[in-house]
């Protein structure tokens, strides 16, 4: 075998094992110890932290996070791939933020220079736009690992007012450049989505006897789930005007039934957790919106505006 190949075949090998001889390893690729010894050598100034330990029971491992062997790209998989990382550059917080970074140098330092400019060119034309936001999400691994392992967590989230609930985070997803998390919530014994920036304080300890057993089959049922047992008909009369701010939701564009002149009508199905998203959403309309269903969520606007005009008439 090359030795190029070799030493790709090597980095296979210690990635899949936590930990592994000299003497196992020399056997498997078919070479003496020595060679083996130089080997690794080689894998360890090429990056590869591997760590030794001594003794009977001792040998080596690999330390902090694995190192993929080599991989070839075409030229526009490698355009997809550099395109790919460079739309979540407008996140305030991602899960990965200094990683998306080192990635994206060190991919980009390897390229052509004929393909370097090639993307050059494109960044000045191509634009993943992404709206930007302010909001720290300092808790957004933690979450996204608390759903890989489903740990029941401890949070403090603030909405309306500020709560500690104890939950078990299902999964993640970003929409118009904020983070989500949806999760089993222990206090409102219901599953529950929650802004991630909203999230003030996180702890891992947290009472693990509460956990609830679920396959990856259950997660995605949950996560891609309508409530249907609590839809609200939503139905909201919209002037074009309206329906041009609307179409850039994706949600709700979906629903718009249009009419000749412009206007239009959004009738949909919606979840009963999310009449106080609508409550403020549509607000924020003024006249471009009539919301004529579901009549709580139109009597939670008349309030909201009763107050409006009663803070106004008072500063007078």
């Amino acid at each position: 075998m090359h030795k190029a190949q070799r030493l790709i075949q090597l980095i296979m090998l210690v990635n899949e094992r936590r930990k592994f001889t000299i003497q196992e390893l020399a056997d498997e690729c078919g070479v003496s110890r020595r060679t083996m010894i130089r080997d690794l050598m080689e894998l360890s100034e090429l990056g590869v932290p591997l760590y030794s330990e001594v003794g009977s029971k001792g040998g080596y491992r690999v330390l902090r996070e694995k190192v993929l062997p080599p991989i070839s790209f075409t030229e526009h998989e490698a355009i997809a791939l550099f395109f790919a990382c460079q739309s979540l550059r407008n996140y305030k917080s991602l899960p990965f933020n200094n990683e998306v970074d080192s990635a994206l140098q060190k991919f980009f330092h390897y390229l052509s220079s004929e393909l370097k400019r090639k993307i050059e060119r494109m960044r000045q034309r191509l634009v993943f736009w992404v709206p930007p936001h302010e909001l720290e999400a300092p808790f957004l691994k933690e979450l996204l690992e608390a759903a890989l392992e489903q740990r029941v967590v401890a949070i403090v989230y603030e909405a309306a007012s500020r709560r500690e609930r104890m939950i078990q985070p299902l999964g993640l997803y970003t929409m118009n450049g904020l983070w989500y998390c949806q999760a089993y919530c222990f206090l409102a014994e219901d599953y529950r989505v929650f802004r991630v920036d909203r999230v003030k304080d996180f702890t891992q300890e947290a009472d693990q006897s509460r956990r609830l057993d679920t396959t990856e089959e259950d997660i995605q049922t949950w996560i891609l789930r309508t409530d249907e047992g609590k839809a609200l008909e939503l139905e909201v009369d919209l002037t074009p005007e309206g329906v041009r701010r609307c179409q850039s939701d994706l949600w709700l564009s979906r629903s718009i039934e249009l009419r000749e002149d412009g206007s239009g009508t959004i009738r949909t199905m919606m979840s009963a957790s999310y009449a106080s998203w609508a409550v403020h959403f549509f607000l924020g309309f003024g006249t471009e919106a009539n919301v004529k269903r579901p009549q709580a969520v139109r009597e939670q606007i008349q309030s909201k505006l009763r107050e409006m005009i009663n803070q106004y008439a008072a500063s007078k």
